[in-house]
């Protein structure tokens, strides 16, 4: 069975097309909608994960409202170079620590998908485990396989994921960000993996429910992202795309300028300290996300929270700022926020009551003053259109019909805009929450989506690419699949804590610890299939000067893997590249110069053309 995935900055969904009938799937049943699963996970201190609207209810039942604890806990490793560069480097390892919140029974993460536009994010560390980007994307994508395959009575190994035009405005980033999905979807379980941007999804959802030839301009503004696409579909012929643009604005961005108008509750426009100078702005930035607002509560920001209920020109909003740190309440206070804008939609305007201890919030918030707060945001969508048009030589009295889709699309500024640029007559609203999967279930009936070129670097039984591992150890060497929690060597108990998520689920070879001194130039040798990158994590301690020679000619990356043992502690390895053709590999002993505490690990990435 073959099925549409909309995973979400806000919310995720999952259908099924088949003889022309559109199916929905059921996966919160808790949820206002069952049909949409909200984007929100929970990971408390047992690894114990919960997804959706139960996430929700877990983090307000055991985080809200309880006092902050913050103390100091080692959490890692890193390399820091004090001089020179290349084999030149001096360089040493430095301990990290970071201070953790010992009163929390877990963390809740939301908006997973925006952090697919940071190019140096890997993912996060909750407690004592680090997670990569990947996993948690395949919490969700698991999630709705599960629900589809529970319902349908089938397995489901092939799927379209929707994703927006864009994540970033750097190309890389793109390439990167949906090969991150894509290694989450292996890891939920699918095999026959491929995507199309999301307001293709919607294109190809109103291309089989009209009857005729007509030019549609799709208006597809999410929580995370606006997508806006100009496309020919309707009639016999299959849709044809005239141009496609993403925004990088979303429904997000609307609930922060919300939130920068509440500011005044907590510090904004306060004068502190015996000077009166102007509240700081880095705190003032803290307060933009409900995720950030948190750090307000350490013990460097609490002192000066408390030095400014001394000494500030409103002592009143000080004592709230420390209420609204202290228990947690950020989330909360996003929730009345999210309401807020979303009864904006339909009325003219909306009382935001929100009363906790010192907070004393009661704001009548008109359809008027919104639309004065998202006046930029507005004109950056706008210009995104013109943009698109310019871009494809099309004038707006020549589009038939607009189709405007997303939650945030019903914000009334957006539809204004809308109808002010292409007619009223001509704009449509779809179903925001079924639209754009509903299309990636049409797409993966059709099947019509390239295999992205990556693909080759994920094993399966059709496309080998390490295989022919010999050693001149006495233990047999194995191939794995490089992740978190996975085995570093045979013989201990070292298992990978922290890696780059460009490296998760590449075949790689797990060696042995107790070969760790051995020397010489030719100890493991292997076959790739494919001209590849051969990574090699060696000890983080070594001084480039001091390595073996076999490594010497590897390429220094500026990663690290983080490897812990419950007895021997933890150990970090300094990622090294080679690229080498399609063939037999040979890579020396672990030994150098002086004793070894740890042996090396090998991941192998097959190049794309």
């Amino acid at each position: 069975m073959r099925i549409g995935i909309d995973f979400g900055t806000t919310n995720s969904a999952v259908a099924v097309f088949s003889a022309n009938h559109l199916q929905p799937i059921i996966i919160d049943p808790q949820n206002e909608n069952p049909n949409v699963l909200p984007s929100l996970i929970y990971i408390d201190r047992e690894r114990k994960s919960t997804l959706g609207i139960r996430a929700a209810m877990h983090y307000l039942q055991h985080e809200t409202g309880r006092a902050v604890a913050w103390r100091k806990r080692k959490v890692g490793e890193a390399e820091v170079i004090v001089s020179g560069r290349g084999a030149d480097a001096i360089t040493y390892i430095q301990e990290l620590f970071a201070l953790i919140d010992e009163n929390a029974k877990g963390r809740l993460l939301q908006s997973i998908k925006t952090m697919l536009r940071d190019p140096y994010y890997d993912g996060t560390r909750i407690f004592e485990r680090f997670y990569t980007l990947d996993e948690l994307i395949a919490a969700f994508l698991r999630q709705l396989k599960m629900a589809t395959e529970a319902l349908l009575g089938e397995e489901c190994e092939a799927v379209v994921i929707g994703r927006p035009v864009k994540f970033s405005d750097e190309a890389y980033v793109n390439v990167r960000a949906e090969e991150i999905i894509y290694k989450g979807a292996l890891l939920a379980g699918f095999t026959d993996i491929t995507f199309a941007d999301e307001p293709l999804g919607v294109t190809y959802l109103e291309h089989i429910r009209s009857p005729e030839r007509q030019t549609a301009f799709v208006f597809d503004f999410g929580g995370g992202t606006l997508d806006l696409t100009l496309a020919e579909i309707g009639g016999i012929i299959p849709p044809n795309v005239i141009a496609t643009r993403g925004v990088l604005l979303g429904g997000d961005d609307l609930d922060k300028r919300i939130m920068q108008y509440l500011q005044k509750y907590f510090g904004k426009d306060v004068r502190v300290g015996k000077e009166k100078y102007p509240f700081p702005y880095e705190m003032l930035e803290l307060l933009d996300a409900w995720q950030t607002m948190p750090e307000l509560s350490k013990p460097e920001y609490m002192q000066r929270i408390k030095e400014f209920q001394e000494k500030s020109t409103n002592n009143r909003a000080m004592r709230a700022l420390e209420t609204l740190a202290k228990e947690n309440l950020g989330y909360t206070l996003f929730r009345r926020i999210e309401l807020a804008k979303r009864e904006l939609s339909t009325q003219e305007s909306t009382h935001l009551r929100f009363v906790h201890g010192e907070i004393q919030i009661d704001e009548t918030i008109t359809r008027e003053r919104f639309d004065r707060l998202i006046a930029a945001d507005v004109k950056k969508a706008r210009d995104g259109i013109i943009e698109l048009l310019t871009q494809a030589n099309f004038s707006a009295d020549k589009v038939d019909v607009v189709l405007r889709t997303g939650g945030s699309s019903l914000v009334p500024a957006f539809a204004d805009m809308l109808a002010d640029m292409f007619g009223a007559e001509k704009v449509r609203n779809l179903d925001p929450l079924v639209s754009v999967v509903g299309g990636m279930a049409v797409i993966a009936e059709q099947k019509i989506r390239p295999t992205p070129a990556y693909t080759i670097r994920y094993e399966n039984a059709n496309n080998p690419i390490l295989s022919g591992i010999e050693s001149r150890s006495d233990r047999t060497y194995e191939k794995y699949t490089f992740a978190v929690g996975q085995k570093a060597f045979l013989d201990t108990g070292y298992e990978i804590n922290k890696c780059p998520v460009i490296l998760c689920g590449l075949p790689a070879i797990r060696t042995g610890y107790a070969d760790r001194n051995i020397r010489g130039q030719d100890w493991l040798r292997f076959t790739i299939h494919r001209p590849s990158r051969v990574y090699v994590g060696y000890d983080a301690s070594v001084p480039p000067k001091e390595l073996p020679l076999w490594i010497r000619d590897f390429i220094a990356e500026d990663w690290l893997i983080e490897a812990t043992d419950e007895w021997y502690g933890s150990r970090s390895l300094r990622v090294y590249r080679y690229e080498c053709e399609a063939g037999e590999v040979i890579l020396g002993g672990n030994c150098y110069e002086k004793d070894m505490p740890v042996g090396y690990v090998v991941v192998v990435q097959a190049l794309v053309n």
